[in-house]
């Protein structure tokens, strides 16, 4: 006997089974890393407009799969997919954090003249957040900060999100540094 899966629609968000039934299948690590590609995008494009709007140096970005950091002048924004044990998305969760300082500066790498360079002050978290995820399809992909029960975002709205905590940082940096 082949058992089959149910069609995507079968199953309303609510149920829990149909989430997890989804989120534990192959075809749910690919739309995991369609919606990380997705969010980083958003997050660069909006980081992108928020420096242009305030007149300063485009943000610095680094990204890998599972990870992009955002380095928008005194603050920056990173966020990365932690798995827990599996590959599944219903096993991970998204950890963004926005931080006061420069994250990984970039520049030559010169461990035996490392006197000659100047003193960084190490980044301080400001803010942090995880989400988990909640899907019974790729057209139903949600992430959620305040765990299941509380409400969901699709990636664009929580780039936006993230983008606005970023934003309020940098103003915050501002003031302080004035």
């Amino acid at each position: 006997m082949i058992l089959m899966a149910p069609p995507d629609n079968a199953t309303g968000l609510g149920d829990p089974t149909a989430r997890v039934a989804f989120l534990t299948t192959h075809r749910a690590i690919g739309v995991l890393k369609r919606e990380m590609t997705r969010l980083s995008k958003e997050l660069v494009a909006g980081a992108k407009l928020v420096a242009r709007e305030r007149a300063i140096d485009a943000p610095e970005v680094r990204q890998t799969p599972d990870q992009c950091i955002l380095q928008l002048g005194p603050v920056a924004l990173t966020i990365s997919w932690l798995r827990n044990g599996s590959d599944a998305p219903h096993a991970g969760q998204l950890m963004a954090v926005v931080w006061r300082g420069v994250i990984a500066p970039r520049g030559d790498h010169s461990p035996e003249r490392a006197g000659m360079r100047g003193k960084r002050v190490a980044p301080v978290s400001v803010w942090e957040e995880t989400s988990v995820v909640s899907a019974d399809s790729e057209a139903s992909w949600h992430w959620h900060p305040a765990g299941l029960n509380g409400e969901g975002y699709p990636s664009p709205e929580l780039a936006a999100r993230l983008l606005s905590q970023l934003s309020t940082e940098y103003e915050r940096a501002g003031s302080i540094a004035a």
